[in-house]
């Protein structure tokens, strides 16, 4: 499994960009959303997005030849973002003519990751936070009434995982205090 370098993920969707015709939008998620969007400088194993990509195809194989780089590209069937993260997608501004790349806004891609909850997911959002600003009110108020659909995590986990990031981006004292906003919400 091939790791890629937010500068490698960059220079590939600039040689995906040279060999299309028209305009196509790409949502990208997950660890290329981070790197490019948000500075993680974490390699990534592909990049994941929510778009469509049958108009994409052809213009991956061409940057894959030219560019050496056998970058991963897969439409996520299964992913779990607040409700209302599409009206908040943030333009990624590579200065691309014909690829219109969007990224999740910084707190929906964070509560995004928090759903993973895997250590290199946390350190990403710890990244994240420090080359942008994250709220915790923001981000407390979207788990509280945008994240009740998630599936294949239990309710206690994602709460437990959510926590863990509260307490590493804000602070102990912090974390408890949401914890009982949790608890007070459920009664």
């Amino acid at each position: 499994m091939n790791l890629f370098e937010p500068d490698e993920l960059k220079l590939f969707l600039e040689s995906v960009d040279k060999h299309l015709e028209t305009e196509t939008e790409l949502i990208l998620i997950g660890g290329a959303a981070a790197s490019l969007g948000y500075g993680v400088r974490r390699a990534t194993v592909d990049i994941d997005t929510v778009s469509d990509l049958s108009g994409l195809y052809e213009a991956f194989r061409m940057a894959r030849e030219e560019t050496g780089l056998d970058v991963p590209l897969q439409r996520v069937g299964i992913f779990d973002g607040p409700y209302c993260y599409e009206e908040r997608l943030e333009p990624l501004k590579l200065g691309l003519r014909w690829l219109r790349l969007r990224v999740p806004e910084i707190h929906d891609l964070a509560l995004m990751k928090i759903v993973r909850g895997q250590e290199h997911d946390r350190a990403a959002i710890s990244e994240m936070a420090a080359t942008a600003s994250i709220s915790r009110d923001v981000l407390v108020e979207r788990f509280k009434n945008e994240m009740d659909h998630v599936v294949g995590v239990r309710e206690e986990v994602l709460r437990l995982n959510f926590l863990a990031v509260i307490e590493q981006l804000f602070g102990e004292t912090e974390a408890a205090a949401v914890e009982t906003e949790l608890v007070n919400q459920s009664d």
